[in-house]
């Protein structure tokens, strides 16, 4: 009995792991004889008992598969064991908000705001590493099940190591990509991958994060590492635009955005496979900008690129932070209407006096720079790009400084 039994369990085991293949097996073999002879309706009704049994044994394993994969978020990571190794580091600025915490990278920022600094797409795109598989397929499942509006849209990774010290000495090298390569990449890192009760360590944070609390340099992670865009619009009588989040919204919730926020796509290198990092920066903001508020091209006096930084909660994100000043006043931005294509990600536009003037900015508290009852819903992007624009706004020589002192600044 005990050898039946055994003989029981490895044919099970054998039809269960190479059942695809009999079943391709039982139907060429059909085939086949069927040339020649009539076939039984017998053995017609067996074989499609067959192919019946094969199927179930399939839906069976990934039903089991799936119930023993969970993911799981992690809402609470203030990233401490990052930031605590940050303290006293002038290069570097802590910004910790309510939606999450940012970190700007100042000598980064000076490099890639100079005309020299050029940025070239490379020949490969991006695939998600073998590496990352089979959860990552199996996330995309999961989130495409809990938002069916995500779009598989181009977009466009870093590929560069800025901690190496001559990458300022070349170009800087990104990849293109889409949407679901970074769903599959970077997304994936922002949760936490449970397997059958075991919370899996080569996963969640740690594909960005260093066991010693350091963010992963972008060339040597397996990520996507999506490059995002964003500018802080301001209007010829001195209010900020900002655009209110939908629930939907994948990164901000229901938060106060900047004017255009988004990330760069092989589009914004406007059909050139290198220009200056700084250009690619505007181009990427400013396309933002026009889709989410409606604001055109020709509304759009000039635009600088602040700076730049990593958006920790969104897998140490390189995010690159402009300012545009319109020629139309506020009055104009109120006559405008976001695409319908935006109206899933942005619920509406708002033009806002700024609660300090500028001798008043404090880049530590960017929050302190609008109405009072906006604050609480500040998102990090916002709160990144008033930051470095309250900087800029310090600068004896800037030419963003000149701007906003001919603008009404204040409350």
């Amino acid at each position: 009995m005990r050898t039946i039994n055994t003989v029981c369990y490895r044919m099970l085991r054998f039809t269960s792991e190479y059942r695809w293949t009999l079943l391709g097996l039982i139907v060429v073999v059909v085939g086949v004889v069927s040339t020649f002879v009539t076939i039984p309706v017998g053995v017609l009704v067996v074989e499609a008992l067959l192919s019946i049994l094969l199927i179930v044994l399939e839906v069976r394993k990934n039903v089991r598969e799936a119930r023993k994969t969970e993911f799981l978020p992690r809402p609470n990571d203030g990233f401490e064991d990052v930031t605590s190794r940050l303290v006293g580091d002038e290069s570097v600025r802590v910004l910790a908000t309510q939606a999450g915490t940012f970190i700007h990278d100042r000598h980064t920022s000076a490099r890639m705001r100079s005309p020299e600094q050029y940025v070239r797409l490379a020949s490969r795109s991006y695939v998600a590493p073998s590496q990352l598989q089979p959860h990552a397929r199996k996330f995309l499942k999961y989130v495409l099940g809990r938002n069916p509006h995500r779009f598989n849209g181009p977009c466009v990774g870093w590929n560069t190591n800025f901690t190496d010290p001559t990458w300022a000495s070349r170009d800087i090298e990104v990849v293109a990509g889409n949407h679901f390569g970074f769903v599959q990449s970077d997304e994936l890192s922002t949760w936490d991958v449970e397997v059958e009760g075991r919370v899996l360590p080569e996963f969640g944070r740690s594909l960005f994060v260093q066991r010693d609390g350091r963010i992963r340099n972008f060339r040597d992670s397996w990520l996507f590492n999506l490059i995002g865009a964003s500018t802080v619009a301001i209007t010829t009588d001195g209010r900020l635009v900002g655009t209110m989040q939908a629930e939907t919204n994948i990164s901000s919730p229901k938060l106060l955005a900047p004017s255009g926020s988004g990330s760069v796509e092989p589009k914004d290198f406007n059909g050139e496979q290198r220009l200056t990092l700084a250009q690619l920066g505007i181009n990427a903001a400013t396309r933002e900008l026009t889709e989410e508020t409606g604001i055109e091209p020709e509304e759009m006096a000039q635009s600088y690129l602040l700076g730049y930084g990593r958006w920790l909660d969104m897998a140490g994100r390189g995010e690159l932070l402009c300012v545009t000043f319109l020629n139309i006043d506020s009055h104009a931005v109120k006559q405008k209407r976001i695409r319908r294509a935006e109206l899933t990600y942005t619920a509406r536009t708002v033009s806002l006096r700024f609660a300090q003037s500028l001798s008043q900015w404090d880049p530590a508290s960017p929050a302190a720079m609008l109405p009072l009852e906006h604050r609480a819903r500040m998102s990090v992007p916002l709160g990144a790009a008033l930051s470095q624009l309250a900087d800029e706004g310090a600068q004896a020589r800037s030419a963003v400084r000149e701007r906003l002192l001919r603008l009404e600044i204040g409350p």
